[in-house]
């Protein structure tokens, strides 16, 4: 009995030495917080968010926000007061360099139509004189699984766009050694419907008109914005490295089903209509002055064939309640939310 005690207790002994041992490992795989972050489209409708996220769960990290122009200064320093407010543009290298000047962790956005080339690589330079940059975060908007030769021709021709500009920039990124994670939206931004895309024709004719009445998913930027600043600000140093999809987990509808949406939570019937000239007729020229090219209205016809042809990848998930601990904002909860703005009233 004396035995079978003594052998109970050193295996107790050796149980309780293997924990303390597997939590020194565990303890030692862990990074150190970022102290500085720099959040590049920091007044845009994901940079805002994340760097609000970060402001609301670890304050003692400092914000660094990047902007292209001088005149969004005073509205930012307002809204994150202690912010270190930087003007920097993916063309300049020195700005760049400036930008990322002792910072630990950055968040990359670009407008669609930039040359990713040209961005990227300036990017990849700046972000070597600085050795202590520890995590990139970059988004990018792409059907999961997609790569370059499966773009089609005619959304090729235009240089730019989505379709082919993130997939260039995240394969020069990929090669470039950079402690890096990708954020790829897998989902519209519930937002576009607050843009002359969807809006106008809503409010004008109460109308949701976007050809190919194709499958997908949607996400409020809000919860991007805070899954980017959640990999930033984690110390689990597994993220580096990997490509997460995101969506809101709940939503994968076709337009016509998220018109009979709409007109149950406005109490109003919303229509909707897929062809290609209700678009063009309405939204074209709002289109071609949102985006700033002439070819826009073309493009994005095509890009919405592309979308069609590529429908059955978008699923829901639980990302963004993995990454950030909280649930994603329905559909239904955004439209509730943004009935006045959408409907003009």
């Amino acid at each position: 009995m004396g035995r079978f005690r003594r052998s109970r207790c050193i295996r107790h002994i050796q149980d309780r030495m293997c924990e303390a041992v597997m939590a020194a490992v565990r303890g030692s795989d862990r990074k150190p917080p970022l102290a500085r972050i720099a959040v590049f489209g920091s007044n845009g409708h994901i940079g805002r968010p994340l760097a609000a996220w970060v402001k609301a769960n670890s304050p003692s990290t400092i914000l660094r926000l990047i902007i292209r122009n001088e005149d969004r200064r005073a509205n930012l320093a307002a809204t994150f007061p202690g912010a270190e407010i930087f003007i920097a543009n993916y063309y300049d290298l020195t700005s760049l360099e400036a930008a990322l000047s002792e910072v630990e962790g950055a968040f990359i956005v670009t407008p669609d139509f930039l040359d990713e080339e040209r961005a990227m690589t300036n990017f990849i330079y700046a972000a070597r004189t600085n050795p202590g940059l520890r995590h990139v975060v970059r988004l990018i908007a792409d059907p999961p699984g997609m790569t370059l030769d499966r773009v089609p021709d005619s959304l090729k021709a235009l240089g730019g766009g989505t379709a082919v500009q993130h997939l260039r920039a995240k394969a020069i990124l990929e090669q470039s050694g950079l402690p890096i994670t990708f954020i790829n939206i897998a989902a519209y931004f519930m937002q576009n419907f607050l843009t002359p895309f969807f809006n106008g024709p809503i409010q004008a004719e109460r109308v949701l008109s976007v050809p190919r009445n194709r499958r997908m998913g949607f996400i409020d930027t809000h919860d991007i914005g805070a899954c980017a600043a959640a990999i930033l600000l984690s110390d689990n140093p597994r993220h580096v490295g990997q490509t997460y999809h995101l969506d809101n987990g709940h939503d994968v509808l076709r337009f016509d089903e998220v018109a009979l949406l709409m007109s149950d939570i406005f109490n109003e019937t919303i229509a909707y209509d897929g062809t290609d000239e209700t678009f063009l007729r309405i939204c074209g020229e709002g289109v071609k002055a949102y985006i700033g090219r002439p070819d826009a209205d073309e493009y994005f016809i095509n890009y919405f064939q592309f979308e069609q042809d590529n429908e059955t990848v978008w699923r829901k998930s639980d990302i963004v309640e993995f990454l950030t601990g909280k649930p994603a904002k329905t559909l239904r909860q955004w439209l509730s939310e943004n009935k006045q703005n959408i409907l003009g009233q």
